[in-house]
Parts: structure tokens; sequence; C-alpha cells
């Protein structure tokens, strides 16, 4: 996620007119972008500023998200609207020809019932989701809390601790547990001695206290997709993801579909199939925290659980998703290992078909600003040929493992991309 795409988050959790301190204190409260500077107050600024309707300054963009209004930035009334996807013959590249061809082979797919969706965190990060940073820090503060309390029958309940030194305590802690978010989770699920309990609090962690809808283009069209006016359908899909913002959507559609987190999950060929393979921690149902075969694939023992058992459900499911139709995977940096592990063993299997299809968001010139690689003193013209040199080795690497990239640059293409592939 870039900046100026965490901006438009915060302003749409703020719901008003905002000064940059504090769309930055909204950001970094759901870690949805990680500022690599000291000053993010003005690299937040400048890039809301190069965003912004009237800005002409030498930086500015051709984009235009936000509005200032006095001191303070609002969002556009278009915001929500996808970036075009049909240029003129002449300003296509290469990538956006090659876009176009897949969506033709995906929409066809599609057509033809043979198209399953893997989806992860970037679906619910669209909704306004916290991210891992932002999920292990509130989780951190739940944990100290449980410290402080008597339940724990610690050295910390003998003390009269006010909210700021429990605040203090939980930025101790963050900065003294690892930088792995697995092992983090591991240290809190420890901590609390109890798989029901650390549910719990993720899913408390992910949905706030207070009930509210999360919802988002993306995940109005993908619903849209499951079951398209009944004239096509998803054969199923595969979630990384705890929570049931997909399943509220279907309802809403609606489509009958089952939500599947266990081997023994019946599956019923009149429903589509929703397999949580990290588990399933539903918004308004709170009686999945204590399910023992509720495997939550959250801390670093969860996860060698099903790294190490290659005939775990959860494995044996995403291998025949893969063997069976052509996938579509949405919202997922496709680092996993074990999910990586995954697609080169069913690549080797289909005889290296690439048949399947990742939206993957290309790197450009504006993320390598926010990055501070400018001080790296190339040439615009050599990063240029770099970056198409690095994005055509890439789409090579993941043909390794049976899949095409189809290329945006900016999240908010995805919904219009759904769209085109629905669309008849």
């Amino acid at each position: 996620m870039r900046i100026y795409e965490a901006s438009i988050l915060a302003l749409k959790e703020l719901d008003k007119p905002s000064t940059v301190e504090e769309i930055l204190d909204t950001i970094n409260k759901n870690g949805w972008y990680i500022f690599n500077t000291s000053n993010e107050v003005a690299v937040l600024k400048l890039q809301i500023k190069r965003h912004m309707k009237g800005y002409t300054g030498t930086h500015s963009s051709k984009d235009k998200y936000f509005i200032k209004i006095d001191n303070k930035f609002d969002l556009l009334s278009n915001v929500e609207k996808s970036s075009p996807l049909v240029l003129t013959e002449s300003e296509q590249s290469n990538w956006i020809k090659k876009r176009e061809d897949y969506l033709e082979e995906i929409r066809d797919f599609f057509r033809r019932d043979q198209l399953s969706l893997f989806i992860g965190s970037g679906v619910s990060t669209s909704a306004g989701f916290p991210g891992w940073g932002a999920l292990l820090d509130k989780l951190n503060a739940s944990l100290i809390r449980h410290m402080c309390s008597k339940n724990f029958g610690g050295k910390l309940f003998e003390k009269k601790i006010d909210e700021r030194e429990k605040k203090s305590l939980t930025e101790l802690l963050k900065h003294l547990n690892d930088d792995s978010p697995i092992t983090n989770a591991y240290f809190l699920e420890s901590a609390l001695n109890s798989p029901a309990a650390f549910s719990k609090r993720i899913r408390e962690a992910l949905y706030g206290k207070r009930q509210r809808k999360y919802t988002s283009e993306t995940l109005v069209w993908l619903a849209k997709l499951c079951n398209h006016r009944g004239k096509y359908r998803i054969r199923s899909v595969v979630t990384f993801n705890f929570d049931d913002l997909l399943e509220q959507h279907l309802r809403d559609i609606p489509v009958d579909h089952k939500p599947v987190f266990r081997e023994n999950d019946e599956i019923n060929p009149n429903e589509l199939p929703v397999f949580h393979v990290h588990g399933y921690l539903p918004q308004n149902d709170s009686s999945y925290d204590d399910l023992k075969d509720n495997l939550i694939v959250f801390s670093e023992q969860a996860y060698h659980t099903i790294y190490t058992d290659s005939y775990s459900w959860s494995n044996i499911i995403q291998l025949y998703v893969l063997k069976e139709n052509v996938c579509l995977f949405i919202g997922l940096s496709m680092k996993d290992p074990n999910m990586r592990r995954i697609l080169d063993i069913s690549a080797r299997r289909n005889a290296n078909n690439i048949k399947h299809f990742a939206l993957m968001q290309r790197i450009d010139m504006d993320e390598i600003e926010e990055r501070d690689l400018n001080k790296l003193n190339l040439s615009p013209g050599l990063t240029e040929c770099f970056m198409e040199d690095f994005h055509s080795t890439r789409e090579k690497a993941f043909e390794k493992l049976g899949i095409r990239i189809v290329w945006y640059e900016d999240h908010a293409e995805i919904p219009g991309i759904l769209k085109k592939i629905v669309t008849d």
C-alpha cells in the first residue's frame, strides 16, 4: 500500500476534513503504512499534495484524490472510482495490453464456471481492517492489560498501574519482541495460555468493540463475481483471512455459501464453499473462539503445524483447488512460504502448465520516492529501465509457480478489473 492509498483509507475512517496530523495518527494506528523517515508529517503532506486537486508543483501526480479545505484535507467525491482501464493504442504500454488479454482469458474461464479465488489480507484492508503491525499493537495492548490482572498471577498485579504506564509498557513490549509477526504472536499466545482467549483477542483486535459495517468496492465486486445474476459462478474461494467480510457481502447479494474451516465440514454442492485455511473468526459470533478444531494460523506454532504436515486439510484443499480450477489471486503479497511451496508442488504436478493469475501492484517512481531511494542518485532513465527489467523478471519467476501476473498501478483499479470480468 502506498502513502496516498493509506491516506484515502484514513480519511474514510475519519469521515471529515482532517489535518495531516490526524491522518497520520489514523494511518499509524491501523498500520496501513510504515514510514521509513523521522519526518513523517512532512512526507505525508507532500504525498497528499501531489494527489491534491489544484496542485501543479513539480512532483504533481495526474491522479487526484484529495481537496484542501482551509488547513485540512478531504476526499474528492470520485475517490471510489477506479482509474480508467481503457487507454488509446498509443498510450498503452505492453503490460497493459497483456493485462487486457489476460482479463479476456479470465472472463472466459469465469463464463465456463472454471474459476476459483484465492484472497488475502489486502481484500480486508481495503475495507479499513488493520494491517499486521497495527493488529499486533492491539494484541500487545490486550496482553499488557491481561498481565496487569489478577488472573495472570505475575508481579505487575501488585503495582497500581495507570493507563499512561500501560501504554508505555505496550511500547516496551513492542520493542522487546521479535520483528517477525508470527514469533510475536507465539509469545502472545504463550502468555495468554489459552487458545480460546487468544482467538477472542484476535477477533476483538480485528473488528473493534463497536459494531460497524466493513465494506469496500473490492468486496462488493468480489461478491458479485461469486454468482453473477445466477448465470455464472465461482467454483470455490480459498481465503487466508480469519474474518467473514466476504460472507457478509455474499449474504447481501444473496449467494448461498458455506464457510469451511476444518476437515470434517461437509460441503453442499449447491453452496459456494469459502475455505478459511488459516481459521475462522466471524464478526458477530464468538462461539468459534473456543472450537478445538478451529486452528487459527497466526502464531509460530500453528504455522509450523500446517507447514510440516503435508496432509493437513488446509494444504490438501489448496492443492485440490489449484489442480481442478483456474485460480485468481487477489489481495495477496504472494510471499507466504507455505503457499509458495504449495504453488511449486502444484506447478510441478501440472507439467508446469501456467494456468493461474494473480493481481499484483507494479512498483513505480512514486514508491521509489516514498521509500527514499532517490538518495541512490540514479538517473530517472536508468531507474525506469531497471524497473521494466525488474517487472519482466518477476513475471518469469511467477510463471515457474504456474502464475501469470495481472499488473495494476493503483489499488483503486481492482474493483474495475473485477467488474470487467463480471460484465457481459
